[in-house]
């Protein structure tokens, strides 16, 4: 693309978007299709997501998550959930890329915060995956989720994690995205009010139809959304 470009181009209706809401309504195609050919392979790929759980492979005896999770066939809906996910992820990963071709924004200068959210994410997911099945035995036994239900099982055991992950990297990917030019400097209202409902969204479509997992995952992104407001507010 031409490096004379102006950031008018992105946002030719001066519609007040930030360089990657701008990069998003141009690019809305290529992001839809990226999004739906990732989908489409994890949902061809994974045929039994219970190969993924933290509890596969693990001895029956380990506890009430282990049975649940390596019995059966494969669940369509978790398969269903998982392609979502990674399309969703390839899309977003996609869109950043995309926007660094405006020449407001800078990638490069962001990089610290982009390999801290990725560590974090990391950390985070592996914590997550160790206590997810004795979570799930706990919530059993508190009657919020059935023994017997695979499908509650493997929502917990697989999302739960990338909530918990989620909730570590969302505060540095914000303001490594606002640091590079790519986000309002203040993380205005609307960039707020778009992160709450992406993690309501998340938290609603992949937990168990349950208010107490409906909690616990959405806390750890509130809580990072609400530490990176925060440092931009009081920092």
């Amino acid at each position: 693309m031409d490096s004379a470009e102006t950031v008018d181009t992105f946002d030719p209706r001066r519609r007040g978007l930030s360089p990657l809401g701008a990069a998003a309504r141009r690019h809305a195609r290529r992001l839809v299709a990226t999004g739906l050919s990732t989908a489409g392979f994890v949902f061809a790929a994974v045929r039994d997501p219970g190969i993924l759980s933290p509890a596969a492979g693990v001895s029956p005896t380990a506890g009430v998550s282990t049975d649940v999770v390596t019995a059966g066939g494969p669940a369509l809906l978790v398969r269903l959930e998982l392609g979502v996910l990674a399309g969703l992820l390839a899309a977003g990963a996609s869109l950043v890329f995309l926007a660094q071709r405006d020449p407001a924004v800078d990638i490069r200068a962001a990089w610290g915060w982009f390999a801290l959210a990725a560590a974090g994410f990391l950390v985070g997911t592996a914590a997550a995956r160790q206590v997810a099945p004795a979570l799930f035995d706990l919530l059993v036994e508190w009657g919020r989720v059935t023994a017997d239900s695979r499908q509650s099982a493997l929502e917990l055991e697989l999302f739960f994690p990338a909530a918990v992950g989620g909730g570590a990297a969302v505060a540095p990917l914000l303001l490594g995205l606002r640091r590079a030019g790519a986000l309002s400097r203040r993380l205005a209202g609307g960039t707020r009010g778009l992160s709450l409902l992406c993690l309501v969204a998340f938290a609603a479509c992949f937990s168990p139809p349950d208010s107490t997992t409906f909690a616990l995952y959405a806390a750890p992104p509130a809580v990072g959304l609400g530490v990176a407001v925060a440092w931009v507010e009081f920092g």
